[in-house]
């Protein structure tokens, strides 16, 4: 499709006055791009309704001034150059500032634009045929729309700090507090057991016997809790030997599932920025969670490579994959979660499908400073 410059183009090389004419003038009223005309030396002879109600000036106001009047002073200048250039140059059509100009209103405010820039054959002998479309509210739009995505960053990593203090905390009072009077309690029942004689009921030794068991039970409860809690190792070994604990966990409790991962070893002792390891080790064990649960895989692998200043990590398995193109939009919130972690660090998570089958999910962190 041709743009409104083109269109103009051929509709101004190709008319000879008369119907012509008039078809020419309905379509330059009914375009809602800015279309403008200048002769060689960049005097404005045509300027379009949807350019009058772009920059605020009428078609009688302009005719016969210079275009930079519709551009911003700091900018004059340099416009007029690069106008020159290309009305002495053979070309036809181009994209003009890269897609990307600046406008002056006629109350003073800026606008952006995008456009094109053709020579035409006039009448009266060479011109230059602009169109320009006002893409302000699109790059206001834009930048609000970077600035929420800003906060909303700002806010998660405000969030994950929280996290990390709460979950150390938490992790302290069930260790030094609820796990000692556990401690305590089971040293308590087996004084009691031990002080048994055999005139003991049988129904108070199996009430014992019980009670045993669900003291154990508790205590395996809280030491669960604390390593779901608190990622073991990451603080004081580093991502490579806490990830490797945390997948010898979850192979335990899932033996029909393959579960590996392959560090180099001159990664193996690598240490990344807390906060890094802290997400990328969560999104893994996301993604392995979601695996386990979801995928119907029998073999997971984790990838780890990268170096001082960069981490890549890769989650795949050999399950049912994700639907063909859902990738991050699977209404999963878990995935949802590991972007939003990824992204407060500064690093992204890509989801999708593996190479052969299953899905693959990523995560990379580069440092940029």
């Amino acid at each position: 499709m041709n743009t409104p410059a083109e269109a103009t183009h051929t509709l101004v090389t190709g008319s000879s006055h008369g119907q012509e004419q008039g078809l020419l003038d309905a379509i330059l009223k009914l375009v809602p791009d800015a279309v403008i005309g200048t002769d060689i030396d960049g005097r404005i002879t045509l300027f379009n309704p949807a350019a009058e109600r772009i920059f605020g000036r009428s078609s009688a106001s302009v005719q016969g001034g210079r275009v930079e009047l519709l551009i911003p002073e700091r900018l004059r200048a340099g416009h007029y150059e690069a106008q020159q250039r290309f009305a002495k140059s053979d070309g036809d059509v181009r994209m003009m500032g890269l897609r990307r100009v600046k406008g002056l209103h006629a109350d003073g405010h800026e606008i952006d634009l995008e456009g094109f820039i053709s020579h035409v054959k006039l009448p009266q002998g060479q011109g230059l045929l602009v169109s320009l479309h006002d893409v302000t509210a699109r790059l206001q739009a834009e930048t609000q729309l970077q600035h929420s995505r800003a906060q909303l960053a700002e806010l998660t990593r405000k969030l994950m700090k929280q996290e990390r203090v709460l979950v150390k905390r938490l992790a302290q009072v069930l260790h030094d507090q609820l796990g000692q009077t556990l401690a305590a309690i089971r040293m308590c029942h087996e004084t009691i057991l031990a002080l048994q004689t055999a005139e003991t009921p049988s129904d108070y030794q199996r009430l014992q016997e019980r009670l045993g068991t669900l003291i154990g039970q508790a205590i395996a409860q809280v030491r669960q809790v604390l390593v779901d809690l608190r990622p073991p190792l990451l603080e004081e070994q580093g991502l490579s030997v806490a990830l490797d604990n945390e997948l010898r966990n979850r192979a335990l409790a899932a033996p029909q599932v393959d579960i590996t991962i392959n560090v180099p070893h001159n990664l193996e002792l690598m240490r990344w920025p807390a906060e890094v390891e802290y997400a990328a080790f969560m999104v893994v064990r996301e993604a392995v969670e979601n695996a386990l649960r979801h995928s119907g895989a029998n073999a997971i692998s984790v990838d780890l490579t990268g170096g001082a200043l960069s981490l890549h990590l890769t989650v795949a398995d050999n399950g049912v994959g994700l639907p063909e193109g859902a990738g991050l939009s699977v209404g999963h919130l878990g995935i949802l979660g590991m972007q939003e972690r990824a992204q407060a660090v500064g690093a992204s998570v890509t989801c999708g499908r593996g190479q052969d089958l299953g899905t693959r999910v990523t995560f990379h962190w580069q440092c940029l400073s």
